[in-house]
């Protein structure tokens, strides 16, 4: 399963998150709203938010380690 961050150039918010995850070496891809309309709309002043593919729920910041580690458990992702 695909771990989602949802970010946009100089968020830096996003890069606390994208940090976070590295260092917890979470395998994860970043996706930059401001190339999906639809996304803008939604997640435009929430992000970061995170993703599993095909998660009923998505994890918004500010979110702690305990957090994302209980998150990506719940969607069996490592």
């Amino acid at each position: 399963m695909a771990l989602f961050l949802l970010s946009t150039d100089g968020c830096h918010l996003c890069e606390a998150a994208a940090k976070m995850l590295k260092v917890l070496e979470l395998p994860f891809e970043i996706v930059d709203i401001v190339e999906d309309d639809q996304l803008i709309q939604v997640y435009g002043d929430k992000i970061p938010v995170l993703i599993a593919d095909g998660a009923e729920q998505a994890l918004f910041w500010p979110f702690e380690e305990e957090q994302l580690k209980q998150y990506v458990e719940f969607y069996g992702i490592s």
